[in-house]
């Protein structure tokens, strides 16, 4: 896929099909997620930690994933794939880090910024 990319709905029937679908599918991740944790207790050791292992991978794709953004845990946003990083993010967040790193920038000038790297992804 490109490096950067978004997604932006026209349409309001379309928008509130994707956003519906998205909260359809964040539910069932979620209830996945929490039926594995009431799996999980009471198991020896080796298989709770298989199912932890298993309950991690579920909230890593979901958060990596086009479906909620992994800083505001939006689903009702349009949408922003930043490719160095190989995750979609709310346009908001990614305006959100683009304003603090200029602001930052600007303050401090050629010095390097906290996370300079992550910030310079977003622009």
């Amino acid at each position: 896929m490109k490096d950067k990319k978004i997604i932006a709905y026209k349409n309001e029937r379309v928008k509130k099909f994707a956003y519906n679908l998205r909260k359809l599918i964040i539910d069932v991740v979620m209830g996945e997620w929490s039926r594995l944790g009431v799996v999980q207790r009471g198991n020896p050791t080796s298989v709770y930690l298989k199912i932890e292992d298993e309950r991690s991978d579920l909230l890593r794709m979901l958060r990596a994933s086009i479906y909620e953004c992994p800083c505001c845990h939006q689903a009702e946003r349009d949408m922003y794939f930043n490719g160095p990083m190989q995750e979609w993010f709310c346009t908001q967040c990614v305006q959100k880090y683009r304003d603090y790193y200029q602001k930052q920038k600007a303050i401090h000038g050629d010095l390097k910024v906290d996370d300079d790297d992550f910030y310079v992804t977003f622009l």
